[in-house]
């Protein structure tokens, strides 16, 4: 494997070959997530969203990981951070990437609801109770990005966004990810959020009950 790019919580990013990189999860991260991963990239490269191009799976020494196109770019949060002047144009930039990627529909991901369930199943005493704050939430079939904030945004020389990170992909009602969002994006800078919210439209309100159930999970990620 040649140069190390990244290090995360599950996985190192190395140089691969001229023009892709190799996401590889550590030993004993779960198989079946990282298929996950590969099939929600495919998802959204296969409909036209500017992502990595997702190029296939692989095993190296016990280790699963997914070659990805490489993206020569800085991320929307690192920019912001150094032209804080800027800051409304690329709010605008993250506001235009989401929509884009929640005017699609898709009948194939994995509903919101089972995703969050399945993160929170078996670790929390008040399972049944997240479970019936959910329930009453509605359904639908919006692709949703699941962890759309700046860091997820690379922004090329050329001034095109890209998006990246697919773990969380699954699909719902646009107020769930605008939510997660606001929730993701508030810590950061709280003028950020109440732009971001402005710019798609969606008041507190419509998102408050998202946000409270997106809280309760949020202690269950990782």
């Amino acid at each position: 494997m040649k140069k190390l790019l990244a290090r995360g919580n599950t996985a190192e990013v190395y140089e691969y070959s001229e023009g892709k990189v190799c996401k590889l999860f550590f030993e004993g991260y779960p198989a079946e997530y990282v298929e996950l991963e590969f099939r929600n990239a495919k998802e959204l490269y296969d409909r036209n969203i500017r992502v990595p191009v997702p190029f296939k799976l692989i095993t190296i020494d016990n280790r699963r990981g997914i070659i990805y196109e490489k993206i020569e770019g800085r991320s929307l949060l690192n920019l912001i951070a150094e032209n804080p002047e800027k800051a409304d144009k690329y709010i605008d930039i993250l506001t235009k990437t989401h929509l884009a990627i929640l005017s699609q529909k898709s009948k194939e991901l994995l509903s919101y609801k089972d995703f969050l369930s399945v993160m929170v199943k078996n670790r929390t005493a008040d399972y049944r109770e997240i479970c019936t704050k959910m329930d009453a939430l509605p359904d639908g079939d919006h692709i949703l990005h699941g962890d759309f904030h700046p860091n997820n945004i690379l922004m090329e020389e050329n001034g095109t966004p890209v998006v990246i990170d697919f773990m969380n992909v699954c699909r719902g009602p646009k107020l769930f990810d605008i939510a997660r969002t606001v929730f993701l994006i508030r810590p950061l800078s709280e003028y950020m959020a109440e732009r971001y919210l402005e710019k798609v439209q969606v008041s507190e309100e419509e998102i408050k009950e998202y946000l409270d159930v997106i809280a309760i999970c949020r202690n269950y990620e990782g």
